[in-house]
């Protein structure tokens, strides 16, 4: 049997990328840019400095030199140990039980933490985008959600905007999701507004309480919601991964919950942690590499049986 201390799920949900970085004396060079951090390649030195990117969030990195190397914090231990996971395993775990050495801060500093303040005013936003359409999304549909395509500046520049409620339905802003594929990969695919308190909100929340009698379906993504809703079938998204105390305690009185998480290593990952923490009804595994929005209508709505 594998040691806790050294086993890999373990391991990457306990040590950070910048946690490595940190400790191997990277971290100074490296710079914020939105979510994520950017610099030198540990790898491969030298001074490019845009060949590595972390994002945060994800725990994940990228180089982009020649190699086009990336993975998660397993792999990048196992390339600056030499190449071996047992090696790997065991300096992640002197990381956990190690305090962090006072250091450098990074290149950028990040900035102050200040107070969230909603944003209610409505944008604008073009409900017919060609992205949305390819995700099966109605014009309609996208209309009666504030979801669309914005083609004006700021912070919502070249993203489909999709307009964010607390749960008792008052306006809080706009996320966006970033059409560009390079800066999608750079940056993470989504934009949320500064401060916003994600891990108190269940995106589409305020619509499916009329209907949780019946149960829900969590999704991690806003498409999977619209397009459940296009179906008649209730669903919320965590806007990520992890489930929070408080978006635990806004489903607790759901009578059935359907897990619907996506068909990769992260949401797998997912699905098992909510489910040996919350009572969940069905969890419905999706084929490698799929997303609830990849699923045709008719695969969707074989999700009703579940709820019924």
């Amino acid at each position: 049997m594998i040691p806790p201390q050294l086993e890999f799920r373990w391991l990457k949900r306990t040590v950070s990328i910048v946690r490595v970085l940190a400790d191997k004396g990277w971290l100074s060079r490296m710079r914020t840019r939105g979510a994520s951090l950017v610099g030198p390649c540990p790898l491969h030195g030298g001074d490019n400095p845009g060949a590595f990117v972390v994002h945060r969030e994800k725990n994940l990195w990228h180089c982009f030199t020649g190699c086009g190397a990336g993975g998660d914090v397993v792999e990048l231990a196992r390339r600056l140990q030499g190449g071996s996971y047992t090696a790997a395993a065991i300096y992640l775990a002197s990381l956990v039980t190690t305090p962090a050495a006072p250091g450098p801060s990074l290149g950028q500093p990040i900035p102050r933490a200040r107070s969230f303040r909603p944003f209610t005013k409505r944008l604008w936003v073009d409900p017919k985008a060609p992205f949305l359409r390819e995700k099966g999304i109605w014009p309609q549909t996208a209309r009666s959600f504030d979801v669309g395509a914005f083609h004006g500046h700021g912070m919502l520049s070249g993203c489909i905007a999709v307009r964010l409620f607390d749960p008792r339905g008052q306006p809080l802003g706009y996320a966006g999701r970033r059409l560009d594929p390079e800066q999608a990969v750079i940056d993470g695919k989504w934009k949320f507004p500064y401060g916003l308190p994600r891990n108190t909100l269940l995106y589409g929340y305020h619509r499916a309480a009329r209907l949780q009698q019946r149960g829900v379906v969590l999704v991690e993504c806003p498409w999977g919601v619209l397009r459940l809703h296009q179906l008649g079938i209730p669903a919320v998204a965590l806007l990520g991964t992890h489930m929070s105390p408080r978006q635990r305690d806004l489903l607790s009185e759901v009578p059935r919950l359907v897990l619907l998480m996506d068909g990769d290593e992260a949401g797998r990952s997912a699905a098992q942690a909510i489910s040996q923490r919350f009572p969940v009804s069905v969890v419905v595994d999706l084929p490698d590499g799929l997303d609830p929005d990849d699923l045709s209508d008719h695969e969707l709505a074989k999700l009703e049986r579940h709820l019924s």
